[in-house]
């Protein structure tokens, strides 16, 4: 007979003698969960985002120091947006889809800002803001994107008091 063992049950019980149980044997598919990484296009937005606020800081300096403050107004008002797009790209690592749209969103008001500005003769940095907040918006409408920010929450286990938990 070919069938001298029989299967092992599809959910057998923890606590089993010599069985660690569902939650941590592999062989049953309900092994230790890895930890989710980040998809490369949305680790490239934040890190786009991040060195665009750092050109904006260091340019409205500079153009503070050798051209007035005027000058570092206007370098300031033409990148306004990345101030909120800078504080959402710091909680990309968090579930939760608002944060992508509210990104495209910005990402596409800052590309018409981007073209004013070089409209207005801003010269190669409203040409770097336009490009990159381009790129930004390619990035974050991709499908991994979306996976990424729609994964499911993990539980925090604050909730988890008083509902029976043991652990």
């Amino acid at each position: 007979m070919s069938n001298q063992f029989p299967p092992p049950p599809r959910h057998p019980q923890a606590g089993l003698p010599g069985y660690p149980g569902p939650a941590t044997d592999p062989a049953y598919g309900f092994g230790p969960v890895q930890p989710q990484k980040m998809p490369g296009g949305v680790r490239a937005s934040q890190i786009i985002i991040w060195t665009l606020s750092g050109m904006c800081v260091l340019g409205s300096v500079l153009g503070g120091v050798l051209y007035g403050p005027q000058t570092a107004g206007a370098v300031l008002g033409s990148n306004f947006l990345l101030i909120p797009l800078c504080v959402l790209a710091f909680r990309y690592h968090l579930p939760g889809n608002g944060k992508r749209v509210a990104s495209i969103v910005l990402s596409s008001v800052q590309i018409l800002v981007g073209f004013g500005a070089l409209g207005r003769g801003g010269g190669l940095g409203a040409l770097i803001l336009a490009g990159c907040s381009i790129a930004l918006v390619i990035m974050l409408s991709q499908g991994y994107a979306g996976d990424w920010f729609k994964r499911a929450r993990t539980p925090d286990p604050a909730q988890w008091q008083g509902q029976g938990y043991a652990g």
